[in-house]
């Protein structure tokens, strides 16, 4: 997949606008203002706001949302960001606490209280840069403790609602408020005075909701009584408070005034207790509350000092022990949650990681015997854990293992790493390369390993992607010795290559490359050059080059350059990226062209993976020619002709294509020997891997056919294995009937890459030029072959394949002579079987035959033959009204393509062709071919008569106004080549080149702006009406703001003029809804904005348009044609002349059948004719209930117009 491209790039460039902006905002934001006296300037006070506007709060989190891609640019504007709304908080704290309860009932809908605004921009910068960084920047004043304490538990009550306002009157607190408070008090308790010193006597609060199951110290002081319940409250649940309130228990049991009154050894038996708790007290809590639990147990383990923690490692020990093996009623509900595993490894982390450390302590608490114990209990569980369904867990083991390793004497070290890479050899086999054939690893050492290629089918994804991480891990802590660095580099670039397929089809092995490359990246950090340079390389069975001149940097270098042009996961490029500059500075001097190397794959350059793959990678292997064959090795496996989507073995196509020319001849001769091997190898299943290879072969083709320096050099010293390409179809990739028939084999891949392999090869043999060919002509019968299955190809309907085809077919025919063409060319049109009658026999399979002889139709122009005229006759006769769209369109292609002239009246009824069925307005699609049909006729000056010049342009102007994107632009297109027959300058004001520019109001304002020339008029406001009356949101404001201008400067006469064109309209498509509909649309606009009414009564027709009005609509189920006559009587209802009469029509329609008729026809008159029962009856009532209610209210509204 594509990365998003250079998106780093336009954040570092728009940091700076980002932080600027919030930085100038945050004043303003925080402070009230104050306005001096004499009209000076406002200034910002030192008072804080009570409250802030939801909208500003959102707007501040959305400047630093996009920061979590590159979170180090905040780092400078930390210190000027945070200390604000630190100092903010705490002035709201001291100065508007009882706000937070009782805020004017005016703002409270739109507003939040300040703490909250600030506690959400405070979590945001916490989520961006981690807790760690931004709880430096808190306050750590002591005497903010209890006031904190204080505003906790008043604004986390549960206040009685405002009325008329839904909720709560701001509370209780959301959980990021109580996140950040919880997180700030953490931060408070690293006051070095005792709490008892600060604590307030006078509070007789605190003894309350203290845990039962907790057996407290009796001389804890009010403060810690206080910080208890709160922890024990909310370390139970779901949310980021769990978290903060983990780390301040933690925080207050390790004080030391606390562990001399007893609060750890308190707190450590009740978490002990609750985890092995009666299995119906277990059950009925969450699993948020044991997890919560585990992780303050693990947060004491690495926090604690070990003289503290010593008398409780055993018992937190067994405690663990026993939920893995089930033991206490919670295990299983304990064990299921992934959370609670990962940190169950971190306590046995922590645990093994202090008995390893010397000391009398803990000596004392754990004897030799039973440590040694405990380190083989833990390092089996942590190996097993590698292979872990969920994620978290995975990493969590990983760098268990590289920790505990690091604390291991060399030996113990060596060991684990054995254990860990003795996991990885197990169920991996090996596969022939020559039979295909898969065989075990007891097979594979007796037979040799050198024809072998490893084969990881039979491996679990999720196990290497562990296992490989440790190693990782280990690296980066330098824990493996150098000489077990050849068995791990081995296994990392194997991982590097790791790829297996889901059921469905998706990659599963994207983990285990990531995890890869962050391997590579470690020992290239942590390993002198000197240490890695003694590796052989004949060791590193799994690289694809390892040549006894090279160095393992140099096979490092070359693997990681195949990773970061070819992978399909964005991430892995960049990671093989980073990997390989980190590999190359650190190792200067070692690697091929390094500099450069590091240069062409850029970080930012493979992003994109199509650009990753047809430049960088071209880049990469003109410095090399160990670049150039790993790249073509790769691209010749599973991350080029092995890719899962027909586009991304399309590009690699195109890049095999570019390598073949990128070095001299022997490039050429590599490239074709391998891709021949390859397809001859391929099984008959192997659909998408055939598709790609013959893209490849006929890339090959092309990039050599385009180059003359190239063409030079093979005419210089031939290659043999060129002649031979002729014979792809018979020898090297034979192919039968059912590959471009049968379903399963997916005949439409095949297809189109044999059309491309024969327009290639075609183009190969043809001299176009007085320069070299580089193919012969074919032997007659690998012609023949060819030919046969172009026309298997010619019978099918996909686009794709269509376009390569017609492309094929004309390459075809410049190699031919007449006769052969002339014979071609009548057996294609025999296919079409068109009857006595014009009809298609079999039309689902034609439009590969009619794009195929529109392409050729320029071989028969000269007239010499019949089968010019006939020709001619098909294509003409398949633009007949009575064929089906799919063959309409494919032949007007072709008659544009082979500039055949179509009649002026076949052209106007293809311009107004607008059939629709399921699929919608299908009619489009020959619009926009017989639109390029009137283009080329033009530009060719096809067309004599100007009278039928005039009636083809006003269609293709109307066209132009229409509502379809795709047909307005194209008619648009066709209009700007054509501007001169419209009088004046050759080309229009403004140029619109865009299809999202013919959506504006510029755009038509300038197609109005024809709108005064006679023979235009009418078709253009036929289509301008489907854009103001029934286009899209943006279409209809801006067609319509352009309408309401041009209307505006219309001078008198002009203005009747376009309001009896619009009531013309309505008369001559009455009956035709597609245009009826967005005209009465228009209309009832154009009188919302006062235009009709500029109309004197006397010079229009006034009555003859209510009568239309009223005969549009007669007798009609249409709900939207009736909505739009309804909007039109209100219109009316305006002119004095017809008021009584429309406002009769209208109450007549209060009892019409559809409800929203009557309720739109109430809304109507409730504008027009004011009066209380239409907006206090419900009109949704069955007509019968509403018809004295209806006529009461006619009899009403027309006796008050009498008056």
């Amino acid at each position: 997949m594509d990365a998003p491209e250079d998106k780093d790039v336009k954040l570092q460039k728009a940091s700076g606008d980002l932080l600027s902006g919030l930085q100038d905002t945050l004043p303003r934001f925080l402070w009230k203002s104050i306005t001096p006296h004499s009209g000076a300037p406002k200034s910002r006070s030192h008072i804080a706001r009570s409250v802030v506007v939801w909208r500003n709060t959102e707007n501040l989190i959305k400047l630093l949302e996009p920061f979590q891609e590159w979170p180090q640019l905040l780092d400078p504007c930390l210190a000027s960001i945070v200390p604000p709304l630190v100092a903010a908080y705490l002035n709201y704290l001291s100065n508007h606490q009882d706000d937070y309860r009782a805020p004017r009932r005016s703002v409270l809908a739109k507003t939040m209280p300040l703490p909250r605004a600030i506690c959400k921009l405070l979590y945001t910068l916490c989520k961006i840069r981690g807790e760690k960084v931004i709880s430096r920047f808190l306050n750590n004043e002591p005497k903010y403790l209890e006031p904190m304490l204080d505003a906790f538990k008043t604004w986390n009550e549960h206040i009685k609602p405002v009325e008329g306002i839904s909720g709560h009157c701001y509370g209780p607190m959301v959980w990021e408020e109580r996140h950040i408070v919880l997180l700030w008090l953490s931060h408070l308790m690293l006051a070095p005075f005792d709490l008892a010193s600060i604590s307030s006597l006078q509070l007789g609060q605190g003894h309350e909701n203290l845990p039962t199951d907790m057996n407290l110290p009796s001389q804890l002081p009010t403060i810690a009584r206080r910080i208890i319940p709160i922890c024990t409250s909310y370390i139970t649940v779901a949310s980021k408070e769990r978290e903060a309130a983990r780390a301040l228990l933690v925080r207050i049991a390790l004080r030391p005034d606390m562990l001399q009154l007893g609060l750890l050894e308190s707190s450590i038996h009740w978490a002990l207790s609750s985890l092995e708790a009666e299995s119906n007290e277990a059950t009925s809590k969450s699993i948020y509350a044991h997890v919560g639990v585990l992780s303050f147990l693990a947060g004491i383990l690495v926090s604690a000092e070990k003289a503290a923690i010593a008398p409780f490692l055993m018992p937190i020990f067994q405690s663990v022990q026993k939920l893995k093996a089930g033991e206490t009623p919670s295990s299983k509900f304990i064990i299921s949650s992934a959370l609670a595993r990962k940190v169950i490894i971190k306590i046995l982390r922590a645990i093994t990681v202090t008995v390893l450390e010397p000391d009398t302590t803990i000596s004392s608490a754990f004897p030799s015997h039973l440590a040694g114990g405990i380190l083989e209990e833990v390092i089996d569980f942590l190996l097993t854990s590698l292979a872990d369904k969920d994620t978290p867990v995975r990493y969590a083991a990983s760098k268990a293992l590289s920790v505990i390793a690091l604390k291991l004497d060399a030996s113990m070290a060596a060991d684990v790493v054995e254990a860990v890479l003795g996991s990885l050899s197990e169920d991996v086999l090996w596969e022939d390369a020559t039979t295909a054939l898969t065989i075990d690893n007891y097979h594979a050492s007796q037979r040799g390993q050198a024809s072998l290629t490893r084969n990881l089918t039979a491996v679990s994804a999720l196990r290497w992607q562990g296992l490989v991480l440790t190693l990782s891990h280990l690296l980066y802590r330098r824990s493996p010795p150098p000489e077990q660095l050849p068995a791990i580099l081995n296994a990392l670039v194997l991982a590097l290559g790791f790829e297996q397929r889901s059921a469905v089809g998706s990659s599963v092995g994207t983990n285990v490359r990531d995890a890869a490359c962050f391997g590579i990246w470690a020992m290239a950090r942590r390993y002198t050059t000197e240490e890695l340079l003694q590796i052989d390389t004949s060791t590193i069975l799994a690289a694809n080059t390892r040549s006894q001149s090279s160095t393992v940097l140099q096979v490092l270098s070359t693997e990681l350059v195949a990773a970061a042009t070819l992978d399909f996961s964005g991430n892995i490029r960049r990671g093989a990226s980073a990997a390989l500059q980190e590999l190359v500075g650190r190792h200067p001097d070692t690697v091929i062209e390094g500099i450069s190397l590091v240069q062409v794959v850029d970080y930012h350059a493979i992003a994109l993976r199509s650009r990753a793959m047809k430049e960088v990678a071209v880049a990469a292997s003109k410095l090399s020619w160990s670049y150039w064959d790993i790249l073509l090795a790769g691209f010749l496996g599973w991350r080029g002709i092995g890719s899962p989507d027909a586009e991304s073995r399309r590009q690699a196509a195109t890049s095999i294509g570019s390598l073949s020319t990128v070095k001299d001849h022997e490039s050429i001769r590599k490239v074709i020997d391998r891709v021949c091997q390859s397809l001859r190898r391929l099984q008959h299943r192997q659909v998408e891997e055939r598709h790609a290879l013959l893209l490849s072969l006929a890339a090959i083709l092309d990039s050599i056919s385009f180059s003359n320096s190239i063409l030079n050099l093979i005419q210089a010293s031939p290659l043999p294995a060129l002649p031979a390409v002729w014979g792809v179809f018979e020898e090297i990739s034979p192919l039968s009937a059912k590959d471009f028939t049968s379903s399963v084999l997916r005949p439409e891949l095949t297809a189109e890459a044999a059309c491309c392999v024969i327009s290639s090869l075609a183009s190969a043999s043809c001299n176009r030029s007085s320069g070299p060919t580089l193919l012969p002509l074919p032997p007659r019968k690998s012609f023949d072959e060819c030919l046969n299955i172009l026309d298997l190809c010619l019978a099918r309907t996909e686009d794709v394949i269509v376009v390569a085809s017609s492309k094929a077919a004309e390459d075809i025919f410049e190699i031919l002579d007449n006769l052969e063409r002339e014979r071609l060319a009548r057996s294609w049109i025999a296919s079409l079987g068109i009857d006595e009658s014009g009809r298609l026999q079999g039309a689902n399979k034609v439009n590969g035959y009619i794009a195929a002889l529109g392409t050729v139709y320029r071989f028969f122009q000269s007239g010499k033959s019949g089968v010019s005229a006939a020709l001619t006759e098909t294509l003409l006769s398949l633009a007949a009204p009575q064929v089906l769209i799919e063959s309409k369109v494919a032949a007007l292609k072709s008659l544009s393509a082979g500039l055949i002239r179509l009649e002026a009246n076949a052209l106007l009824a293809l311009l107004a062709d607008y059939t629709a069925d399921q699929r919608g307005d299908v009619g489009s699609l020959v619009r926009v071919e017989a639109i390029d049909c009137v283009g080329v006729s033009w530009k060719n000056g096809r067309f004599k008569d100007e009278e039928t010049k005039r009636q083809l342009m006003a269609l293709v102007c109307g066209l132009a106004a229409e509502k379809l994107d795709k047909v307005r632009f194209r008619a648009w297109t066709c209009i700007q080549s054509s501007w001169k027959v419209f009088g004046g300058t050759c080309a229009p004001p403004i140029i619109f080149s865009d299809v999202a520019q013919t959506t504006t109001v510029n755009y038509f304002q300038q197609l109005l702006s024809l709108y005064s020339t006679d023979w235009i008029r009418l078709p253009l406001l036929k289509g301008y009406i489907t854009s103001a009356g029934a286009g899209s949101e943006s279409l209809l404001r801006a067609s319509r703001a352009a309408l309401v201008e041009h209307a505006e400067r219309l001078s008198y006469a002009d203005l009747i003029t376009m309001c009896q064109d619009l009531v013309e309209i309505v008369r001559q498509h009455i009956t035709d809804d597609r245009l009826l509909i967005p005209a009465l649309e228009v209309i009832a606009f154009l009188f919302d904005a006062g235009q009709f009414q500029r109309i004197n009564d006397a010079q229009f027709k006034w009555r003859n348009f209510l009568a239309l009005i009223q005969k549009s609509h007669f007798k009609s189920g249409n709900v939207h044609k009736l909505e739009a006559a309804v909007k039109v009587y209100t219109g009316l209802a305006t002119v004095e002349a017809l008021r009584q009469d429309v406002l009769a029509k209208l109450t007549s329609m209060l009892i019409h059948p559809f409800p929203q008729i009557r309720n739109a026809v109430a809304d109507a008159l409730s504008v027009v004719a004011i009066h209380d029962l239409l907006t206090g009856e419900d009109w949704s009532k069955p007509p019968e209930e509403l018809k004295e209610v209806a006529n009461g209210i006619r009899a009403q509204i027309l006796v008050g117009v009498q008056k």
